[in-house]
């Protein structure tokens, strides 16, 4: 009896730390542009549905297709590793900008900070399945190797730039990343 309430005891303790893990890895950096706030998400690639696949195919996780770019797929060819999106509120009321117009872009930084190319991030708009509205964002799956980068943001002709060290996590692997000097 002792043997099993132990083995119980750290299957919680292990699957506590699992949880907390996942969620530690989701990294978040928040910034104000204009009358905007803009919350920079950065987390393993996430799959893609439109709305007649989450209906028809009974889908309850992963990101529903609402307008925008085309979405990378975590298992297309340029093997995107990471969920580069930003969640945009009205920096007075709080609420949801469901109707932004945004631009994205990442540029890797050298160990001088000196900034090289930016790669435009196709932007598609978003809904996390199952949360509505509420949860409109923007972004999509990128491909991010390890290093520094800025990632340069622009609502609605206002502009935010994030500073990101990113690990070179694998897809799925909800992993890896530094925000700002704070290790997620």
């Amino acid at each position: 009896m002792r043997r099993f309430g132990q083995s119980a005891l750290l299957i919680a303790f292990f699957g506590f730390l699992a949880t907390g893990a996942a969620n530690a890895a989701d990294a978040r950096q928040t910034k104000t542009a204009g009358g905007y706030r803009v919350e920079l998400h950065v987390m393993a690639a996430e799959p893609f549905f439109s709305k007649q696949d989450v209906a028809s195919k009974n889908v309850k996780e992963g990101m529903e297709i609402e307008g925008g770019a085309m979405p990378v797929a975590p298992n297309a060819a340029s093997h995107p590793n990471h969920h580069l999106v930003v969640h945009i509120f009205d920096k007075d009321s709080g609420k949801v900008v469901a109707d932004a117009a945004v631009t994205m872009n990442f540029a890797p930084l050298d160990s001088a900070g000196k900034s090289g190319a930016p790669v435009d991030v196709p932007v598609v708009v978003m809904q996390a399945i199952g949360k509505g509205p509420a949860s409109t964002h923007y972004g999509n799956n990128v491909s991010m190797p390890a290093g520094h980068y800025n990632v340069a943001v622009t609502v609605n002709g206002q502009s935010a730039t994030f500073d990101v060290t990113a690990s070179d996590a694998p897809a799925g692997s909800m992993g890896g990343m530094n925000m700002g000097g704070m290790k997620m």
